[in-house]
């Protein structure tokens, strides 16, 4: 035993330097292809960098640019690795701190995404302008639905692009919160501009509720009227969102 250990201690500090300095291109044997797209790989295993990123989203892809990260090694020994990523792509910046707890399970906090509205396109029938901000304390995925949140979502100088060109609407927000195991609720509310919004938004695992009024000056525009006829019920001079189903 005696004559074992040296050998042992050499060879595990040579396996302690070789991880150390692990190439950030080994990535591209880990993480799955159908979901990240990584190019222009440097650094390291530990700390990294992507000259171009992209995660899937939907049926779409959504670029984020170039990327940093921040691996911590002693978090490897809880089997939940740590990981501080930090990218941008234009006016489009995030930066995150990630858990992986298991397969089905990751947690976020610190979030900080700016985005162009337009990316909702995908899911809303009429193209949206301004910034979308999401600030998150925490949030936590389980199953791919959300199990709990905190934080804020705001649209800033927010407005559609009608027939003759963009029309400004306004800034609104959500603040987010968990209510109880699997149920978050964002309370709406309108922080400037003619058309006021306000209401709730709910989601319970993959199942979505959303009551929102609509009212103000911002409706006295017939062609925002003709649009919201798409996704709202007229009620009185307003217009209710109501809206129920699964993601």
């Amino acid at each position: 035993m005696l004559k074992v250990f040296p050998s042992l201690v050499l060879g595990l500090a040579l396996l302690v330097l070789l991880l150390a300095n692990a190439p950030a291109r080994l990535l591209l044997s880990i993480v799955p292809t159908d979901q990240v797209i990584l190019q222009g790989l440097s650094g390291t295993l530990w700390n990294g960098r992507a000259g171009r990123s992209l995660v899937a989203s939907g049926t779409d892809w959504l670029h984020l640019g170039a990327t940093r990260w921040e691996l911590s090694p002693l978090s490897l020994l809880t089997l939940s690795p740590r990981i501080e990523i930090a990218s941008q792509w234009g006016r489009q910046t995030l930066a995150a701190d990630i858990t992986l707890h298991s397969q089905t399970e990751i947690e976020l906090r610190q979030v900080d995404l700016l985005v162009d509205a337009a990316l909702l396109r995908q899911y809303l029938p009429v193209g949206l302008v301004g910034d979308l901000s999401l600030q998150f304390d925490e949030l936590l995925i389980e199953d791919n639905t959300l199990g709990s949140a905190k934080g804020r979502i705001v649209w800033r100088d927010g407005g559609w692009i009608s027939p003759q060109g963009r029309r400004l609407l306004g800034s609104y927000a959500i603040d987010v919160a968990s209510l109880e195991a699997e149920v978050v609720r964002g309370e709406v509310i309108t922080l400037s501009g003619d058309l006021q919004a306000s209401g709730t938004i709910e989601l319970q695992q993959s199942q979505y509720s959303v009551d929102v009024l609509l009212s103000g000056q911002g409706l006295d525009d017939p062609q925002l009227r003709q649009a919201l006829q798409l996704v709202a019920i007229p009620q009185n001079d307003d217009f209710r969102v109501k809206l129920q189903g699964k993601l």
